[in-house]
């Protein structure tokens, strides 16, 4: 086993800053073995020199997410997540979604552009199914993809069949550093060529807007949040966004999902708004969230029938 072996066969590690020996592995929790705490020390020097909260970092051809707590009783500590090789892929999820969901995030319905958000708690596996929905359907139908995330959580930057994606990672904290990521991508457009927007959370208000923008400037923008389930997700966003800004989160959002892990088994609802002329998009324009409660449930039983929600015209109630 090479030496980054050594360490990147954990999928997480805890490494307390002033003493490495009390450092925690994952799965777990267990005692990092002593004879890997050199390597851990070269890895804490690296996480240290970044000086960021939110970073990756690479050891040893090894990659981690990285979280710096430092709210900790006992001290600083640096929490890491192992990173995937190679990037995930909607047909090769490790649990995967179900054949419908799938389905619309692959839609051609989705190419002139809007908005998908993919929803659910901590941990619901929202970034690995936003990021292999960008992987696919680049693979698929080619074009450009450009990310903001802070920091990157899969491998992304490059090539995926005819299609490349840009990953970027938000140069600092404040929302001025998250404006200029956004500006940075809607200056970049080329023409003539497919394009989506990932955007690994959305954290402010400004942020929303400028998503919302990209939406309707013809970027496909991908996007995650929290929330207990849709219509929670998406009164979350359009508080966030401002009541200015809710006639545009209507007209934009062409698709929400929202995701959980039951007994390590992916569960997924979806909502479809196939246009702005759809009662969907009436809805969310007039704040009736609880009333979506009605056009998911219309929506399922469409799904049961092998009938796509996207692929339905529709007009406003």
């Amino acid at each position: 086993m090479e030496r980054g072996g050594l360490l990147g066969r954990h999928s997480d590690l805890h490494l307390k800053a002033d003493d490495l020996a009390r450092s925690l592995a994952f799965p777990g929790p267990i005692r990092l073995a002593e004879a890997h705490l050199g390597l851990a020390a070269e890895l804490l020097e690296l996480c240290q020199s970044i000086g960021r909260d939110d970073f990756t970092v690479e050891h040893l051809g090894v990659t981690w997410r990285g979280r710096r707590d430092r709210l900790v009783v006992d001290g600083i500590w640096y929490r890491l997540r192992r990173l995937p090789d190679a990037p995930p892929r909607l047909d090769a999820l490790p649990s995967p979604l179900p054949r419908h969901v799938q389905a619309m995030l692959m839609s051609e319905r989705l190419q002139p552009g809007g908005l998908v958000y993919v929803t659910g708690a901590a941990g619901a596996g929202k970034t690995t199914t936003a990021s292999a929905m960008v992987v696919s359907r680049l693979a698929r139908f080619g074009g450009i993809a450009y990310t903001i995330e802070d920091p990157p959580e899969m491998p992304l930057n490059g090539w995926h069949g005819d299609g490349y994606c840009s990953q970027t990672t938000v140069a600092g904290d404040s929302s001025a550093d998250w404006m200029e990521s956004f500006r940075g991508a809607l200056r970049s457009q080329p023409a003539a060529t497919h394009q989506m927007l990932f955007v690994g959370e959305i954290r402010n208000r400004e942020s929303a807007q400028l998503m919302l923008r990209a939406a309707s400037n013809g970027f496909l923008v991908v996007a995650t949040g929290f929330g207990t389930d849709i219509v929670s997700a998406l009164d979350s966003l359009a508080k966030l966004a401002g009541a200015e800004h809710q006639a545009m989160l209507g007209n934009m959002v062409r698709l929400v999902i929202h995701q959980r892990l039951r007994d390590g088994r992916l569960e997924a609802r979806a909502l479809a708004s196939p246009s702005a002329s759809g009662p969907v998009a009436a809805r969310i324009r007039g704040g009736q969230f609880v009333h979506l409660v009605g056009d998911i449930q219309q929506q399922e039983a469409l799904m049961i029938r092998n009938i796509s929600p996207l692929e339905v015209q529709d007009h406003a109630a």
